[in-house]
């Protein structure tokens, strides 16, 4: 299996493999040091936790630091072009919370191999979930484990399926209208209230349904080998206000940065007071926003959930008053969807420009031509199988409460083995003669 992921790594790119084994060497090697010499262990942490984040701020933000220094300065340093080495994000959090449990006692691995594994087991390498140290271990030394059960494999097959189905032939279909939207206004272009509002749509479909399929995917793989991924999505457009948001989408992300920034920010203070608890509410999901990125459009993300996280956390604690649920869902969706306009557009220009037209400020005919939508609807495959396949693909992932409470009742009959060969075919079909479009995750 190490070998295996390894491979699955260097496929993208090969040159980056050292980086990753490196990575995954010093850190083990530290590790071993922290929990045998506790006399020096926060010293020892300190530079692991200094080397991880300088290395991953290196990749990831050498060049936005550049850009700002000539922009304030007025130097004219060059860019690097440094190329995001894939899932360095991912592999890198998993290993720095992995150090903070050594530094606190709570674990302690003395197999490379098995570490090596817990790293790069290849379904979640590339855009998590974030996997902690005690979900794995006891998994990869489990016997039976390591033995074929037809049952996983079923079930495996099944979600793996649902998640590709939900990728290719819905998040990519609505990607189409996002993308051609999000490039007008990118490029200086105006969309009018309705092509707006399109887009934005578009876009957060596209997203809920990638990320989604992502999920769904990983967890049917690792099925296939008898491991057990925690669930990182949880039917996160029910939620009713911004707080229940994030406990449902990208949960392995949230528990991070709970555990990890959150407590030790609300640590440093000598009472954790309410007005603690906002501060740190604040500044924790501000990091998480340029965690996701680099450029102020990632910072104004953060911002955006920080401060909403603010208003929430206030509403309910002083004021009091229950909102109703429609309220509260409306209230909850408008945020997420401004914010996902600074998440998505390549400049903050372009995020102010579909932000005009949102808000109505360019509700105007635009010169015959120049509109979004017809010229999509000519450029799109407006095959009748394709839009039956949209809708029945959409209508079916949101009944579904989530994937994983559906595998978990599924019946391994044949009716469910016909339903699985239909999900897996239309799938792959659907990759078929198409360009490929990553997972939206896979750069962060």
């Amino acid at each position: 299996m190490v070998l295996a992921s390894l491979f699955f790594y260097s496929y993208w790119n090969v040159v980056y493999l050292p980086l990753l084994l490196g990575s995954i060497l010093f850190n083990y090697t530290v590790s071993i040091f922290i929990c045998r010499f506790r006399k020096i262990s926060k010293i020892l942490f300190i530079f692991a936790l200094i080397v991880n984040i300088g290395l991953l701020c290196y990749f990831k933000y050498m060049d936005f630091f550049i850009e700002n220094l000539n922009f304030v300065f007025g130097t004219n340093f060059n860019l690097l072009h440094i190329i995001l080495p894939l899932g360095i994000s991912f592999f890198t959090i998993t290993q720095i919370a992995y150090l903070v449990d050594c530094y606190e006692g709570l674990v302690e691995e003395r197999n490379l191999v098995n570490y090596t594994l817990f790293v790069t087991f290849f379904p979640h390498l590339i855009a998590g979930p974030i996997l902690h140290h005690k979900q794995m271990m006891p998994q990869f030394a489990d016997n039976k484990k390591k033995r074929l059960n037809f049952e996983n494999i079923a079930k495996g097959i099944f979600i793996f399926s649902l998640g590709l189905f939900k990728k290719v032939i819905i998040a990519d279909t609505f990607s189409q209208w996002a993308n051609a939207g999000f490039n007008i206004v990118d490029n200086g272009g105006v969309l009018n209230f309705f092509e707006a509002w399109v887009t934005l749509l578009s876009y957060a479909l596209q997203l809920y349904f990638d990320f989604s399929g992502y999920c769904d995917m990983a967890i049917g793989l690792g099925l296939l080998f008898n491991i057990n991924l925690p669930v990182n999505f949880n039917s996160p457009f029910k939620a009713t206000n911004i707080i229940d948001f994030w406990k449902r989408w990208h949960i392995s992300l949230t528990n991070f940065i709970t555990t990890y920034i959150y407590t030790p920010i609300i640590r440093t203070f000598r009472k954790a007071s309410f007005g603690v608890i906002l501060y740190s509410t604040f500044v924790t999901f501000v990091i998480a926003g340029v965690w996701h990125g680099s450029g102020w459009n990632f910072f104004i993300f953060g911002c955006i959930h920080g401060i909403a996280l603010v208003i929430n956390h206030f509403w309910q604690k002083r004021i009091k008053i229950k909102m109703l649920k429609p309220l509260g869902w409306l209230l909850m969706m408008f945020t997420i969807l401004i914010a996902w306009v600074f998440f998505r557009a390549e400049s903050f220009q372009g995020a102010l420009n579909l932000l005009r037209s949102l808000l109505g400020i360019s509700w105007v005919s635009l010169p015959e031509g120049k509109h979004l939508i017809p010229s999509l609807l000519r450029n799109i495959n407006g095959s009748e199988f394709t839009i039956a396949m949209l809708i029945i693909g959409f209508m079916m992932c949101l009944c579904f409460k989530n994937s994983i409470e559906k595998m978990q009742a599924l019946k391994t009959d044949l009716k469910t083995a016909l339903f699985t060969a239909f999900l897996l075919a239309v799938g792959i079909l659907g990759c078929v003669g198409v360009r490929y479009q990553e997972f939206i995750y896979f750069n962060f």
